[in-house]
């Protein structure tokens, strides 16, 4: 379907929720165990809490154990510090940062001091591969801020100056080998491209055109290939990455999706892709072909209304969906031959539009 042909009333309920960070990028040089994760959470972007449950390790069900403030606005976005003590959620409408560290007996959520100030809306928050600073991507100021992290206390510390981007950035993604990070512009269309040097330093060297409203993007495990999902077009772009230069190529024609798509995640041996689908109420199945990346339709199922994020556990043998208008998360099984999934149980209550999800190991 067309970009003229989406419901302008749709995209104004959908488009300020959505651009979360749902655990699509997984580092091939550390393989994850297969064991399930002790803990799930979830970030409710109108409620401003965190919705915390247990995951049981055989059948990947979740049990809330209990919901904490985040202490910001509009609070949409998590990611883990790699020792999995501390988390970070970025608050689009407080324009901050807040910090909690994780007990690891309780699973119980600390705040770490006040909300650290970030750049205007920052949309995004990931860890880099040095694993000692979080940047925000920040949508309205069309920049990326670090700071470096305490790794005793996880407190954040704000780092000079700041990286352009271009108009309305939305999420950041890092190369496997820590070399390279690509963000997806929302309003401007494109893929800008980034050097990482060893301090965790960006220094940008492109952008190349990413479709029309690229509301998310996702890099293959290979490190061979990165996906990005356009809002506006209901399609997926496949690229090829130079592995020397960092440099995207675009070998081959879009692939269709379902309508308004919103987070894209590989599973870590990269043979299937997943594809919220936030007005379809749907996740689309895709196969990737090893060797060019290309993208082919396996199979599509329901999940609840708005699904913005979708996390694989480390097992790969679930899957959790975070469906911000029914305000819940929904749990599959991963079929491990074919990728399809398949609902398991009833859809777990979750705070007022849950937005981000990660698993905590």
């Amino acid at each position: 379907m067309s970009a003229k042909k989406i419901s302008h009333s749709v995209l104004i309920l959908i488009v300020p929720m959505l651009f979360v960070g749902c655990g699509g990028y997984t580092n091939p040089r550390s393989m994850p165990p297969a064991t399930a994760p002790q803990l799930a959470l979830v970030a409710n972007s109108i409620s401003n809490s965190i919705s915390i449950y247990a995951v049981d390790p055989e059948n990947g069900g979740l049990k809330a154990k209990e919901m904490v403030p985040t202490g910001g606005m509009n609070s949409k976005v998590m990611a883990l510090e790699p020792s999995g003590r501390f988390a970070y959620v970025g608050n689009i409408g407080s324009n901050d940062i807040s910090v909690f560290a994780i007990d690891a007996n309780t699973g119980h959520l600390s705040m770490v001091g006040s909300p650290v100030p970030a750049g205007s809306g920052p949309r995004f928050v990931v860890v880099g591969p040095t694993g000692n600073i979080l940047y925000a991507v920040n949508q309205q100021s069309n920049n990326i801020t670090g700071f470096s992290i305490n790794p005793s206390t996880g407190a954040l510390t704000r780092l000079t100056g700041s990286v352009p981007t271009d108009e309305a950035p939305v999420e950041l993604r890092f190369h496997p080998s820590g070399h390279f990070a690509y963000v997806a512009n929302f309003n401007s269309g494109d893929v800008t491209v980034y050097r990482v040097d060893s301090s965790g330093a960006l220094g940008l060297l492109g952008a190349i055109p990413g479709g029309l409203s690229p509301s998310a993007i996702s890099m293959h495990p290979s490190g061979k290939f990165a996906y990005v999902a356009s809002l506006a077009s209901n399609e997926i772009t496949n690229f090829s990455v130079d592995q020397a230069s960092g440099a995207l190529t675009r070998p081959a024609p879009r692939v269709t999706s379902g309508e308004g798509p919103t987070s894209i995640t590989i599973n870590s041996q990269g043979r299937f892709a997943y594809v919220t689908n936030a007005i379809a109420g749907s996740v689309s199945v895709f196969a990737v072909d090893s060797a060019s990346g290309a993208l082919t339709p396996r199979s599509t199922v329901s999940a609840g209304t708005n699904p913005v994020a979708l996390t694989l556990d480390g097992s790969g043998r679930f899957a959790y969906v975070a469906n911000l208008g029914s305000d819940d998360v929904t749990h599959f099984a991963v079929d491990s031959n074919t990728g399809a999934l398949t609902p398991v149980g009833l859809p777990v209550s979750a705070g007022t539009g849950p937005a981000g999800l990660t698993l905590v190991k």
